[in-house]
């Protein structure tokens, strides 16, 4: 997976409800921040239990890529997401800025070292 690749690949993994695949294209120590201003969850074990126990079921998302930095070994995506599902209360849907931070590891790939989906502000 590449930079530019990264919505796609974390869109597939997330509608095939995949959590493992999508947990593995996290660093080990990964951050992920699990709301709007939330503290942020650290490691996989923490982003996997997250997905476990997501309130929206049936869910799917919609990335809108805005922009891409990359330099060397880190790169910077920018995107829009939308995810729509079931909530407690019926049909749901939720919208977000993502600010991803990407790592190319020593074997070339690419890896999220931290993934804010609601961009702090």
């Amino acid at each position: 997976m590449s930079p530019a690749q990264g919505d796609d690949v974390w869109r597939d993994c997330f509608n095939a409800g995949d959590v493992d695949a999508l947990v593995g294209l996290y660093e080990e120590d990964a951050i992920f921040v699990p709301e709007p201003g939330g503290k942020p969850l650290a490691g996989r074990d923490a982003i996997r239990d997250f997905c476990l126990n997501f309130p929206i079921t049936e869910a799917t998302i919609e990335f809108r890529p805005r922009a891409i930095l990359e330099r060397d070994t880190d790169a910077l995506t920018y995107s829009d997401w939308t995810i729509r599902g079931t909530g407690p209360d019926g049909p749901t849907a939720m919208d977000g800025q993502a600010t991803v931070l990407m790592r190319k590891q020593a074997d070339s790939t690419w890896l999220i070292a931290m993934d804010d989906p609601f961009t702090q502000r």
